[in-house]
């Protein structure tokens, strides 16, 4: 009982942090933020990093001219920011990193201006599905740039 009870807290803290339940096959136009104008150029999924056959999905799009993604919803339980994140934030993120060096998803966290604790995991399983990263074979968690981090935005563009 008091798990059901801490689990309402955390959605009237903020509304901006998102239940997965709440949003499932959530549509165009109504998930995300919807206090900016996210205009959805492409949609995807793509499977997470502990259990490949659950899917995270989200969305590239443009707000006020700036290539952003956002997280839409995901197959299973597991709260989320569906916050517009600006390329160039994640960009900027990977940019610290040295070509060759393995790094936990931790480093995305920057990116996001709301903190859900499953953000830049989920950030990063859509990285990895876009082909920016790529796993390390021995560490699961582990993941390697496959591009260099100042072209992020024209290969997301593609």
């Amino acid at each position: 009982m008091k798990k059901d009870m801490k689990k309402a807290e955390v959605k009237s803290v903020s509304t901006d942090v998102v239940d997965a339940k709440s949003v499932k096959n959530t549509k165009s136009g109504v998930g995300g933020d919807s206090k900016v104008d996210f205009k959805v150029i492409r949609k995807g999924s793509a499977p997470k990093l502990r259990d490949e056959s659950q899917l995270v999905q989200y969305e590239l799009g443009h707000v006020d001219g700036k290539l952003s993604l956002r997280i839409t919803s995901n197959d299973k339980d597991g709260l989320f920011s569906n916050e517009a994140i600006p390329v160039s934030k994640i960009t900027e993120c990977l940019a610290k990193q040295a070509k060759g060096a393995d790094f936990t998803s931790r480093v995305l966290h920057p990116a996001f201006t709301k903190k859900s604790s499953n953000n830049a995991g989920f950030l990063a399983a859509i990285l990895r599905k876009e082909k920016v990263l790529t796993a390390r074979e021995e560490k699961l968690f582990l993941h390697e740039l496959a591009i260099e981090a100042n072209t992020l935005e024209k290969h997301l563009s593609k």
